[in-house]
């Protein structure tokens, strides 16, 4: 009886062997699996990483297109709407601005008389540099 209890014993510890040979030859396998799969999803990130950069500057370049194209078209635009009528809107331009001269030169009547005179002479400066306009054109 002894016998057949060592040679069970002998059984049962080959069958924990060869189940932990079988364990260990499935855990190395998915390590090498599992360092496959990384190593492709690194390759894949870095390849995506590398489409974004090419898709930023792609980007970058037509958004620069297409505003150099907006800003022609709107000189266009509105050059064509002024044409012929850039006195007329010139004098809009400096009815306007004596406006504001003029609403600032009553609160400039308030004020100190040392910058009074500053303010003074901006005036003056600005509407001698109107007059000298409307006399070229």
């Amino acid at each position: 009886m002894a016998k057949n209890q060592k040679e069970m014993l002998q059984r049962i510890e080959e069958t924990i062997k060869t189940q932990e040979e079988i364990i260990m030859d499935m855990i190395k396998k998915f390590n090498n699996e599992f360092y496959q799969h990384k190593t492709n999803v690194l390759e894949d990130l870095e390849h995506i990483k590398n489409q974004q950069d090419v898709l930023k500057i792609s980007y970058t370049v037509n958004e620069k297109k297409l505003l150099d194209k907006i800003e022609k078209i709107v000189i266009k635009k509105v050059h064509e709407k002024i044409n012929g009528r850039e006195n007329e809107i010139l004098m809009k331009i400096w009815v306007e601005e004596f406006k504001d001269i003029i609403a600032n030169f009553e609160k400039l009547k308030k004020v100190d008389p040392k910058e009074f005179k500053i303010r003074l002479k901006e005036i003056t400066d600005t509407i001698e540099m109107f007059k000298s306009k409307i006399l070229i054109e």
